[in-house]
């Protein structure tokens, strides 16, 4: 006899809560790792890290099919060029990098931890910095994404983020978060619970770093609910997303910096800086946030296409159950 409702429920939060169980596990393991693999070359704790992927996606229970499904999706939705064989044990490997946050650098020297970025495109981001109008950089949640943020405390730009508080970051990342005042990072973090008056006071905020010539680093791929959000297509399914940091740009005139990070397997990070682009005034306005929405996220498509085992969990969302159009 076929479950019923409450049966499929049940069976429903079982298997998400066994997802958690196996996360919180491997994050337990990479707290408990990270100070050896700190003190290791990086060549090292690169393979190491490297090896607890293959551990995940060979050894847990469970874990081999999770992987198989999300590359069987992205062969749906990329074509079929995949390297299916190799590609699901990558992409358990390029999780734990993402897992691992930007640990791996804390207890460096600024130019130790320098040395471990090839960086490209640094002209655009500091052609962008020179219009003297603030800077959005355009984030996502690809490969490394926390590690253009760490970089550029490192630099010494005036950076700030505008998203939810990271966790699990290193101690140094942390320490740049407590800076308070007008132009302070604390109060600038945002939550999903947030209420209208205080999401509007978030964006005040971000109104305030930005006319005072900061960087502000903010998402373009966050799945929204309610007001300021449009429809987009991303990697097959048209989903909707947050339009703040189109609002932001149309409102203070600010350039838009796109930047995407990634490791190269041997300790090393792939930090890349695109071209800076403008939003006009109107566009909110006009109904035209969508195609700059979708600009942004055709952008990290194409970084997902060229490495996919770095998408994280971008094949595991689930799918959207609203009928949306694709976005022209």
């Amino acid at each position: 006899m076929p479950p019923g409702g409450d049966d499929v429920a049940r069976i429903g939060r079982g298997a998400k809560d066994m997802g958690r169980l196996k996360a919180g596990l491997q994050k337990q393991a990479l707290r408990a790792l990270m100070p050896l693999l700190r003190r290791a070359p990086e060549s090292l704790s690169a393979a190491v890290i490297d090896g607890l992927g293959w551990v995940n996606y060979r050894l847990v229970p469970g874990n081999r099919a999770i992987y198989d499904r999300a590359v069987e999706r992205a062969r749906e939705e990329l074509g079929p060029g995949l390297d299916d064989r190799n590609l699901a044990r990558r992409l358990a490997s390029g999780l734990v990098h993402w897992r691992s946050r930007d640990r791996l650098l804390d207890g460096l020297t600024d130019e130790q931890a320098l040395r471990r970025f090839d960086v490209e495109g640094r002209h655009h981001l500091d052609h962008a910095c020179g219009q003297k109008r603030g800077v959005i950089l355009l984030g996502n949640h690809f490969g490394a994404h926390l590690h253009p943020s760490h970089w550029m405390f490192r630099e010494n730009y005036p950076l700030r983020l505008f998203m939810e508080r990271p966790r699990r970051v290193s101690q140094y990342m942390t320490d740049q978060f407590r800076s308070e005042g007008a132009l302070g990072q604390e109060k600038l973090f945002i939550s999903r619970r947030s209420t209208p008056t205080e999401a509007a006071g978030s964006i005040l905020r971000a109104m305030r770093i930005l006319n005072a010539g900061m960087i502000l680093q903010i998402a373009g791929d966050v799945r929204w609910q309610g007001a300021h959000t449009a429809p987009a297509h991303f990697l097959g399914s048209t989903y909707l997303f947050s339009t703040t940091w189109v609002v932001l740009a149309a409102m203070t005139g600010a350039p838009v910096v796109p930047v995407f990070c990634r490791p190269d397997g041997r300790g090393r990070y792939r930090l890349e800086f695109l071209a800076p682009f403008r939003v006009p005034a109107d566009a909110p306005r006009n109904g035209q946030a969508t195609v700059y929405v979708q600009r942004g996220l055709d952008a990290v498509a194409d970084q997902v296409r060229r490495h996919p085992d770095q998408s994280n969990d971008y094949f595991t969302w689930p799918r959207p159950e609203i009928g949306l159009t694709r976005v022209a």
